[in-house]
């Protein structure tokens, strides 16, 4: 149901269409949670059929028509209700990523090297990426919310940063002609 958590919590700073709120999604969630554009518009239907959103049809003349979605008294009720419920605070680990580094043995030490090197480049341009992203768009309008969770992404990537670090340290420190 987180998805459909979201796309609520997004409604609440102003109605958007599904097209907007796909791009407002990515654009602020994807660092901690992903939707394929199909999905979101399944849910937003099935939210206006359980009267936690409503939406207005503009019709236009030289575009397809479009809905605006707006979050209904119910639908502000049932985030409420979702954000007061405890959580398991069960990690997801599910990372192919790390499944690759419990396996670099089996690669030569110079490749296994480049490999934690190239993952360690990415992270740092995605932290990069949203620091830019920040720059370019945040403001004191923005809700606490974002800035929790873009700062907690980029604290992340810079955590793996350093950790890739040591990884090359300490797959050099085990080489067999580690001096």
């Amino acid at each position: 149901m987180a998805l459909r958590h979201a796309l609520l919590g997004l409604l609440t700073h102003q109605s958007a269409t599904g097209y907007a709120l796909n791009a407002t999604f990515k654009a602020q969630m994807i660092h901690f949670w992903h939707a394929h554009h199909t999905q979101i518009y399944r849910e937003l239907l099935k939210m206006e059929d359980e009267a936690l959103v409503s939406s207005e049809h503009v019709a236009q003349h030289d575009l397809p028509d479009k809905k605006i979605y707006s979050i209904t008294d119910r639908g502000r009720e049932e985030l409420i209700d979702w954000l007061r419920q405890p959580t398991s605070f069960q990690p997801k680990m599910k990372d192919e990523n790390l499944l690759r580094m419990s396996l670099l043995q089996l690669l030569p030490l110079d490749e296994a090297i480049r490999y934690v090197e190239e993952t360690k480049a990415h992270h740092e341009q995605v932290a990069q990426q949203i620091r830019t992203f920040q720059a370019a768009h945040q403001s004191e309008d923005d809700t606490l919310g974002y800035l929790l969770t873009s700062e907690y992404a980029i604290r992340m990537m810079e955590n793996y940063a350093g950790w890739a670090d040591w990884a090359i340290e300490e797959m050099k420190r085990r080489a067999p002609n580690a001096t």
